[in-house]
């Protein structure tokens, strides 16, 4: 049996970034997978185009006097437990860095147990138990391929073509962690690293298009540029400043190779 203490806000964040990057239509990729160990624990989850890592810190453990093994503990969940947790345990934003709402997570051999032990009146003592779901040795080692990612040489950014699913999946870990967006082209792969805010990482891979595809968008940008006004056009809401007819004359001879100079009436020559 395994016992940590996390932040309940800071795990909820976790989750809700992180769920969104399963694959219900996937046996294997239809859940989140939790490793713990002394310092964190981390969510990861990927759909084969998108991935999700975030962390919670862990704040006490019985591992204290009971040391983990040096791969960490791994537990499962499904997205429907997750959604569970969520629904039970809810916590205001910590007003400080000492977390107000905790709650326990017990790792037994067939259950995983939460439990609020915050002491807050109305949420402390909660309990949800949830059956442990079987471990797949199959599903990708989601840390390591982030890592592996990030290692890669910096590349500019090109235009890269993005589906709605993958948008989404990053907004809701951006507007989780109130904190943009950040993506990072890579040399030697396609696949593009995120970050958002300093517990949350992912990648994700853009859409390839068939050269069909690509003519069709070439044309609808030559399109566009018909549309759009001349790039050296004045804005509409722009106003000529008034220029003196005196001052005009003078730039048209000056352009024209014409000195002229100005003496003052005093002027004794």
């Amino acid at each position: 049996m395994t016992t940590i203490c996390v932040a309940t806000h800071d795990f909820r964040r976790a989750c809700i970034a992180v769920v969104k990057h399963a694959n219900p239509k996937s046996d294997t990729l239809n859940r989140v997978r939790a490793e713990i160990d002394r310092h964190n624990l981390t969510l990861t989850a990927t759909d084969g185009w998108t991935s999700g890592l975030a962390i919670a810190s862990v704040w006490e453990s019985e591992n204290d006097l009971v040391p983990l093994p040096s791969d960490g503990v791994i537990v499962d969940f499904a997205p429907e437990q997750i959604s569970k947790v969520l629904s039970v345990f809810k916590a205001p934003a910590d007003k400080s860095d000492e977390p107000e709402a905790i709650i326990e997570i017990e790792i037994g051999d067939n259950y995983v147990k939460v439990a609020d032990v915050s002491g807050l009146p109305g949420i402390d003592g909660q309990v949800l138990e949830l059956p442990r779901i079987d471990m797949l040795d199959s599903f990708p080692d989601v840390a390591h391929t982030i890592s592996r990612i990030r290692s890669l040489p910096h590349t500019e950014l090109d235009t890269m073509h993005l589906s709605p699913h993958v948008v989404a999946a990053f907004t809701v870990a951006a507007k989780t962690y109130n904190e943009p967006i950040s993506v990072t082209a890579h040399a030697e792969t396609r696949a593009l690293s995120v970050v958002i805010g300093e517990s949350f990482l992912g990648t994700l891979t853009p859409t390839l298009l068939s050269d069909e595809d690509k003519a069709k968008r070439e044309s609808w940008a030559d399109s566009w540029d018909i549309r759009l006004p001349a790039s050296d056009s004045v804005p509409r809401n722009a106003t000529k400043p008034a220029v003196d007819g005196l001052e005009a004359g003078v730039k048209q001879l000056a352009k024209s190779g014409v000195v002229i100079t100005f003496e003052g009436r005093n002027n004794d020559q």
